[in-house]
């Protein structure tokens, strides 16, 4: 039977990261994925300064940064009303306020960068039972069996960690349908724009000079309506919309779409085993904050990791949860009260949210404190 010091599930961003970032030279590390290969996702995220230095310290940055765009400005707004908010990276007398990077391209270059370090890979595993045995854990999977002092889930949503460890959690259905796409556009400027159209939040981001990625969460009850138009159609919709003016858009990438769901696990380690990422907490794609949300847990553990020499999993786990769960928690509370608030349509709910929409933008302090919560979180 093999064994590691810690066995990674899921060869994702969040888990290539977290294997670069542990003391390999100190420890056996092990990483299993059901794939037969690594899959490189094409979407489009922002990250943060907070993410962004992480990138610097593991020397991956200046790989991903000839394709990364910075941005300078976002941009939120009402359109069933007056409310309007804009966060500017001169107003916190930073360069810019975070950079949209391809999710593929970190996942890419951390994946290389293992090459390097002394980690063992495990392609087409299926995890298939997790028993806690002494001070060890022993993992079954398709193909194998692997013993582990620590084992981590960064397996996603669907985490096959968390569900055979046993760990509880709470989840729903946001009722939304998340449809995703990149255009060409005449127009583009370093503007994150989002507005809370009548059938859900519509948000472009640019990806390059060229580029924008959209993420539109529909209603569930629209969705399938949106889903079924041509090319041409889809597109007269988001100028009919948005209600800015956002220059000629045409299609770059096919459109895909997948439901929007929460989930929050009750708590994050547990008897040797970890969560991180989609894995412990997903949330409402309303402010791009899931994978820095996702980077902070892998900071968080590899410190805890790399600082005990010992493996004392009980003393890392207490300091995890104690350190990971309030922030995610604050900000899944956040999320959700910011879609209830606009998905919500009393007048008086209305008024209250445009006005907060114009007191958060002309009060400083409190505009500040926003923008450190999307640019540090």
């Amino acid at each position: 039977m093999k064994h590691h010091d810690i066995l990674i599930v899921g060869s994702g961003v969040i888990g290539t990261t977290l294997a670069n970032s542990l003391k390999s030279d100190d420890l056996s590390i092990g990483i299993i994925d059901s794939v037969a290969s690594p899959k490189f996702s094409k979407r489009h995220l922002s990250i943060n300064s907070n993410s962004l230095n992480f990138l610097k310290k593991l020397d991956l940055w200046h790989l991903i940064k000839p394709n990364a765009f910075p941005y300078e400005t976002i941009k939120v707004w009402d359109q069933e009303g007056s409310g309007f908010i804009e966060f500017n990276s001169k107003d916190t007398e930073r360069e810019n306020l975070g950079h949209i990077v391809c999710e593929g391209d970190i996942q890419k270059f951390a994946l290389s960068a293992l090459d390097e370090k002394q980690i063992s890979f495990y392609w087409e595993n299926n995890l298939e039972e997790v028993k806690k045995e002494s001070s060890e854990i022993i993992c079954r999977t398709s193909e194998d069996i692997i013993s582990c002092s620590i084992l981590i889930g960064c397996d996603g949503i669907s985490s096959s960690v968390r569900n055979l460890a046993k760990f509880k959690s709470r989840s729903w259905s946001y009722n939304q349908t998340a449809i995703v796409a990149n255009f060409k556009s005449n127009q583009i400027d370093s503007t994150i724009k989002q507005t809370f159209t009548k059938v859900g939040p519509l948000a472009l981001l640019p990806i390059n000079k060229e580029e924008l990625t959209m993420i539109w969460s529909i209603d569930d009850e629209y969705a399938f309506e949106f889903l079924q138009k041509g090319e041409e159609e889809f597109i007269q919709s988001i100028y009919s919309h948005f209600g800015e003016e956002i220059g000629d858009l045409s299609f770059s990438s096919v459109r895909q779409s997948f439901p929007l769901n929460h989930l929050s696990s009750k708590t994050f380690a547990k008897n040797g085993v970890f969560l991180l990422g989609d894995a412990a907490h997903q949330i409402h794609p309303l402010a791009g904050l899931g994978l820095n949300a996702g980077i902070g847990d892998v900071i968080c553990l590899s410190e805890l990791i790399n600082a005990e020499s010992s493996l004392d999993f009980d003393k890392i786990a207490k300091a995890y949860n104690r350190k990971r769960i309030p922030i995610n928690l604050a900000l899944a509370a956040s999320m959700e009260a910011f879609k209830r608030g606009f998905e919500n349509k009393n007048i008086w709910v209305r008024l209250l949210r445009n006005t907060a929409f114009k007191v958060a933008n002309d009060i400083a302090p409190l505009k500040k404190r926003f923008m450190q919560l999307a640019t540090e979180l």
